[in-house]
This record gives structure tokens, C-alpha cells and sequence, in this order.
């Protein structure tokens, strides 16, 4: 879907209609949305140009594509008779099979008399090395707001009973069992598959989270936030140091306003550029005057100046479409009323899920980078295997096909960097064989000895160079690896591997 790139202070349907004509904004080269006028019986050499012109499109939205068929450059509603569109949609689905992408209608609409104009999602299915699309969306907002709540009912497809069932399987900790307040960062997935069908714990033969993965084209992870002032420092690191996609602000229907902790974290999620949309729960048990106090706090608090925020309530599935299309470049924050108890709206919800873009990286995380960083989030130390560390690929690639030759230095530990070697890469528990800049991973650690060929210091120890020093390159395939930390060398979050 086009969406206008400049803060505005307006939010417009992208089908802007007028007494004089309708039109989108004006197609752009980059990103994934192309506009079609139509795809009528296009010979083999205009359909291996469309081929090649759908294989840029996924490869610009991370493998998804948005397709506005009936419309011309320009962005004209020009609109197709049913015989031509159906044609053209047929020809779309001769494209997607050709690259093993799935094409699904999101939306279809009647611009004249018996003339339309379609929307259609084009979502390439898993690959053999696993590479699916991975959005990660951080769940933010006040204490008893029904955080944690929404996210098993959105894990399992199992309403809850009022009194919080839903989230047992989520908390962590006995104390938060008890208490209901969620001390510590949770994470939680559920994923889509090609056709935009939703898959979790509540699917067929579905009971783990590596089935979840292996049944999936799109990937949505939750880190669940903690929403007790007592634990903010908490919540402040999982939304810088995850590097969250989105920001998910949960909003308590029935509280009458807006209190001081998710105002908190709008703010923080907004200084640090973080995509927000909104979810207000427990609409089944406010009051109107409570619904009516708590919206209208809310909308005062978008609009306030250092947030300046347009909200979009969502109430059908063409206002859905518009909220995602303008959520990543635009001022607008889709706001949803919804009930874990009685499920209203959570149908919404899901679907924009599966729509939800994967935003493109910052100019200084270019995947085509020659030097490769990955940032520690998490640290662990797995019997039998050794040092494994959690986080996200800034920047380059990572290939675990390569483990074997390629060195990377990890530090650093009051200016030092050790040298290591990556023995495999998960994502989500699945191995894969390459990493991508912007996935998240785990990857399982080894540290090098140096060759006997010299490499030691006055005082007889191993020598450790430094990323890009003149001596960096002197281990080969042959050095010997270990499972055991360097001695002095501590391991911690905020660390970074570099090539």
C-alpha cells in the first residue's frame, strides 16, 4: 500500500477519493509495493521481466510484496472489468509460483460501475535454510493491563476466563505466578504461514515452538515487558538492547485514563524511533464513562507535543489495511478495543499481525557490509556445549557453513577482544545455515588457541589481537578450539562479535 513518507499531521485512506478522480500516491522504485494496470496473457519475455521485477519486491520487504492490481504508475484508481482482473490475478499467481511465493487477496475494491481494483499480498514460503521473516514486537504498558493476558490468548487461540488462565504458560517465576505482575522479559512467538493462515500452539499438530517455526513463512516474536515501576530498568534495556520492530503499548480499558508508566513508555518507544501501535483490553468490563475517560486521556496524550501523534481507531478490515500501510512512515498509531475474554476485535488483531511489515534497516545496518557485527543480548552456558550467546546481526552476514575458517573477535572486556569461531547458528531453535543483517539468533561459541608458530607474549601467554590489527588472520583451520573461557576475560550483555 503507498503511503505518504512525510510527517503529516493528517492520516489519509490511501484510496483518497474525490468528486474529480481517486488515486493512490505516486509509485515508488524502492520498497515492496508495485502498482499493475494489468497482467493480461503476458508473453515469456514481458513474464520473465514481471518475475524478475516480483523477485526485487520480496527481496525490498524482506520477503513480502504488496501488489495494487487495476492501477497505473501514476496511481490512478483506473480499476478492471471482473474478467480482467481475474486474469491478471491468475498471471500474479504464474509469478509467485515461479519464485515458490504465495499470492493472497487482502482487499478488493469497486472504484465505477462493474470496475475494481485489488490489493494482493504476495509472501514467499519457507525456504530450505529456514530464512523466514522475523517481526519482533515489544509489549509495553502499566502493571494489571492485561499484558500478558492478550499474548496466550494470542499463543494458544484459547479465550481467557477472566482470571488471567491464559497467562500461566507465560510467566516465568513463582512470584509472578502469584502475584500477576511479570517481573522479567518473556518471549513468545506465533507465526503465518504462506497463506497468511495463523499458526500456534492452538494448530493442529502444533506443540512446540520449533513446529510453530518449521510451519511458517512469518515469524512474529513478543518480548513481554515488565509493567511495575519497580521493574522499569528492566523494560528500558529489553527496548533498546532487543532492538524491538514495533512497540505494542497495552492500554487497561477500564482504568479511566492513562497513567504515569504507560505514558513512560510511549515516550521511550517514540524517542528511540520504535514503530507504535496500540491495543486497549478489557473493553468487556469498562463502563462506557471508563471507555469514554480512558480514550479520551489517550488521544490527548498522542496528541501532545513531543509525541504529536495521529490515532487511527480500527474498527474493519479496510481500516486495517490503512494502518499498516502507514504505520512505519508516517505519525499514525492504529489503536485496537479489544477483549481477551470475550475475543472481541482479536480477529483484527491477528490479521494485522500477519500484514505487519518488517522495517527496512537503518542506512548504518546494511546487510551488504563486509564486516560483520552482531550485538549480545543474552548470554548463556549450555552443559556439553559451551558459551552461547543471544542477539541480533547489526550488520553483514554470518554463515555457518564458513565455521570452520572464519574468525570472529568478541569483546570488549576492558579493551579486550578474544578470538572465537562460531560452531552454529539457531533461530528460534531452528539451525539454519546463513544469518541475515536484522534477524535475531543464538549463536553457540568456541574460543581459539593461537598456532604454535609464535603468538605469545613476554610473559609465555597467548596473544590476542584486536579486530582489524596487523596480526589479525593468523589462526588457521587448524588451530585448536575450546569450549572454556579465556582466562581474565569476562563474558557480558552489550558485547559485540566482530569479523
Amino acid at each position: 500500500m503507498a503511503v505518504n513518507n512525510s510527517n503529516t499531521s493528517t492520516c489519509h485512506d490511501p484510496f483518497q477519493r474525490s468528486s474529480a478522480h481517486e488515486s493512490l500516491l505516486p509509485e515508488i522504485e524502492q520498497g515492496n509495493v508495485e502498482y499493475k494496470l494489468k497482467l493480461i496473457n503476458p508473453p515469456p519475455e514481458r513474464l520473465q521481466h514481471l518475475v524478475t521485477q516480483l523477485k526485487w519486491r520480496l527481496a525490498e520487504g524482506h520477503g513480502e510484496a504488496m501488489y495494487e492490481i487495476g492501477v497505473s504508475d501514476h496511481g490512478e484508481l483506473v480499476g478492471l472489468s471482473r474478467r480482467d482482473m481475474q486474469e491478471s490475478l491468475s498471471t500474479l499467481k504464474k509469478m509467485g509460483e515461479i519464485l515458490k511465493a504465495d499470492v493472497s487477496i487482502i482487499r478488493e475494491l469497486d472504484v465505477m460501475e462493474e470496475r475494481f481494483v485489488a490489493e494482493v499480498l504476495v509472501r514467499k514460503g519457507l525456504s530450505d535454510d529456514q530464512h523466514f521473516l522475523e517481526v519482533r514486537v515489544a509489549i509495553v504498558g502499566g502493571a494489571d493491563a492485561g499484558k500478558s493476558t492478550l499474548l496466550g490468548v494470542l499463543a494458544d487461540s484459547e479465550l481467557d476466563n477472566g482470571y488471567g488462565k491464559s497467562r500461566l504458560n507465560l510467566l516465568r517465576h513463582r512470584h509472578e505466578i502469584e502475584t500477576g505482575r511479570t517481573s522479567s522479559i518473556s518471549h513468545q512467538i506465533i507465526g503465518f504461514n504462506a497463506r497468511g493462515d495463523l499458526v500456534n500452539y492452538g494448530s493442529t499438530n502444533v506443540s512446540t515452538l520449533e513446529q510453530i517455526c518449521e510451519s511458517s513463512a512469518k515469524i512474529v516474536s513478543f518480548l513481554d515487558m515488565c509493567g511495575h515501576p519497580k521493574y522499569q530498568k528492566t523494560t528500558l534495556s529489553g527496548l533498546t538492547g532487543h532492538s524491538p520492530d514495533y512497540a505494542c503499548l497495552i492500554i487497561s480499558a477500564n482504568a479511566g485514563g492513562v497513567s504515569e508508566v504507560p505514558r513512560e513508555h510511549l515516550g521511550i518507544a517514540v524517542a528511540l524511533l520504535v514503530p507504535v501501535f496500540i491495543v486497549m483490553t478489557k473493553v468487556d468490563v469498562a463502563s462506557p464513562e471508563q471507555l469514554t475517560r480512558t480514550v479520551n486521556s489517550l488521544l490527548r496524550l498522542l496528541k501532545s507535543p513531543g509525541v504529536c501523534r495521529v490515532p487511527m481507531v480500527i474498527q474493519n478490515e479496510d481500516d486495517l489495511v490503512v494502518a499498516v500501510s502507514s504505520l512505519v512512515n508516517s505519525r499514525v498509531i492504529p489503536i485496537f478495543l479489544t477483549s481477551s475474554v470475550t475475543g472481541e476485535n482479536m480477529d483484527l488483531l491477528t490479521k494485522f499481525l500477519n500484514l505487519l511489515p518488517k522495517p527496512n534497516a537503518p542506512e548504518n545496518e546494511s546487510p551488504e557490509a563486509d564486516h560483520a557485527e552482531f550485538s549480545i543480548e543474552e548470554t548463556y552456558n549450555v552443559p556439553g556445549l559451551g558459551l552461547v550467546v543471544g542477539g541480533l546481526l547489526v550488520s553483514g552476514h554470518m554463515s555457518a557453513l564458513a565455521q570452520r575458517t572464519e574468525t570472529y573477535f568478541l569483546g570488549p572486556d576492558r579493551g579486550r577482544f578474544v578470538p572465537v569461531r562460531i560452531t552454529s547458528i539457531h533461530r528460534q531453535r531452528i539451525p539454519v545455515a546463513h544469518l541475515s543483517s536484522g534477524q535475531a539468533a543464538t549463536l553457540a561459541i568456541s574460543f581459539l588457541s593461537p598456532n604454535n608458530r609464535g603468538s605469545k607474549d613476554a610473559d609465555g601467554n597467548p596473544k590476542v589481537q584486536s579486530p582489524g590489527s596487523a596480526e589479525e588472520g593468523t589462526y588457521s583451520a587448524n588451530v585448536e578450539m575450546s569450549t572454556v573461557l579465556p582466562a581474565g576475560f569476562k563474558i557480558r550483555k552489550g558485547q559485540v562479535l566482530l569479523s
